[in-house]
């Protein structure tokens, strides 16, 4: 349970209650960057190859900033994915809005740093769950082959190949160290478990490759190492370079889902009084997956205890958003970053943007360098040399 509380106090005649606004509320992610800037990606656009996605309020109002859309399944365009979740839409919609949200569902609470950024997003997993290298390769060619059209400075890929493989010549790495030749920074999620080595393009030695931080979604300064991913690519450097927040970090419920139609009645029932707690949960208890032998409870301590258990095992932060975890979405947080050095300095190269990245980060003490790399990004740092740097 996270340490930073937002309550708020809701009184009847017979006594006053403290009930939280979220179960488990979340740092926003300029919070925890302790970003300090004024950038906001404004003209800077990061392609984003993942699982799935729909066009999420977030990325689409007030102004729609998906520039296009490419089914690396179906290979085809167009202007936004389809309107219907599926499965596979979630992980993509969650990372694409980490990287570029404005948090319109959270009256902008739960933003980027690149609130402004452009996004080109690209599935690549099928309706069997399957994201197989060839296709992760099809939708890196097609990254480049648009780049120029749709204005492509970043790509994040918090996807994996198949194969343990560190070879320049595996068709993933070759393709990502063509992108950083061409300009473009590449981004890559390490991976979540350190008891195995780095699948491509987490390996790949031009990529930024990202770590995972547990800030304990706090401002104490206590923080620790995620369990991620790490290891040396072939010409023997060390990855990942840096690591950013991967826990207790907010993301969109996707609206028409029945995630999203539970959270909306269990946030309802979790701050309601007492008495219409009561006489309300026959009118939402369908909408939920609480037990409906409950309706016969009139102890509302029982009651709340369900819910509880509900809001906790969900990790639903309100009706729009929950905790979700993974270097997946590190990386995202990094490109964020980067979309902000790069609109303060456009002339960045992607060696330049990895230099400063590194060089500003901060080493976090009494923990291994490597699985850290040169420690935790400092946005505002970041930023900073970017604006001046010279090449």
């Amino acid at each position: 349970m996270s340490t930073f509380e937002a309550t708020s106090v809701i009184k009847n005649q017979e006594r006053s209650r403290v009930y939280a606004v979220s179960l488990f509320p979340a740092l926003s992610i300029p919070t925890r960057m302790r970003s300090e800037t004024h950038y906001s990606g404004k003209g800077i656009c990061i392609a984003m190859i993942d699982s799935g996605f729909v066009p999420h309020p977030d990325l689409t109002k007030p102004e729609n900033r998906i520039v296009r859309y490419y089914d690396a399944v179906k290979q085809q365009e167009s202007d936004l994915p389809p309107e219907k979740p599926e499965f596979y839409s979630w992980h993509g919609t969650m990372t694409a809005c980490t990287a570029a949200g404005n948090g319109t569902l959270s009256r902008k609470l739960y933003s980027s740093l690149a609130y402004n950024a452009n996004v080109v997003l690209v599935r690549t997993m099928d309706d069997k769950g399957s994201i197989p290298t060839a296709r992760i390769a099809q939708a890196l060619d097609w990254c480049l082959e648009n780049a120029k059209k749709y204005g492509i400075n970043i790509i994040n890929l918090s996807v994996y190949a198949d194969e343990m493989d560190t070879s320049l010549d595996h068709p993933v790495t070759s393709r990502v160290e063509e992108a950083t030749r061409r300009g473009i920074v590449v981004v890559a999620a390490s991976g979540n478990n350190p008891r195995v080595p780095l699948y491509p393009p987490a390996c790949a030695p031009s990529a930024i490759t990202v770590g995972g931080l547990d800030d304990k979604n706090n401002m104490l300064e206590d923080d620790g190492l995620y369990h991620s991913s790490f290891g040396r690519t072939v010409e023997g450097l060390t990855k990942p370079e840096v690591i950013a927040p991967a826990i207790w970090l907010p993301a969109p419920i996707l609206p028409g889902t029945p995630t999203h139609e539970e959270a909306s009645a269990l946030s309802a029932l979790d701050n309601m009084l007492d008495d219409m707690l009561l006489r309300t949960l026959p009118l939402l208890i369908t909408k939920t997956n609480l037990p409906l032998e409950l309706l016969r409870s009139t102890n509302v301590d029982e009651v709340r205890g369900k819910i509880v258990e509900r809001l906790t095992a969900e990790k639903i932060i309100s009706p729009n958003y929950k905790h979700v975890d993974g270097t997946s979405f590190a990386a995202p947080i990094v490109c964020s970053v980067i979309a902000q050095m790069l609109e303060a300095n456009d002339r960045l190269t992607p060696a330049k943007i990895k230099e400063i990245l590194t060089s500003t980060a901060k080493t976090l003490p009494n923990y291994p360098s490597e699985p850290q790399g040169f420690g935790m990004v400092q946005a505002t740092a970041a930023v900073e040399a970017a604006a001046t740097a010279t090449l």
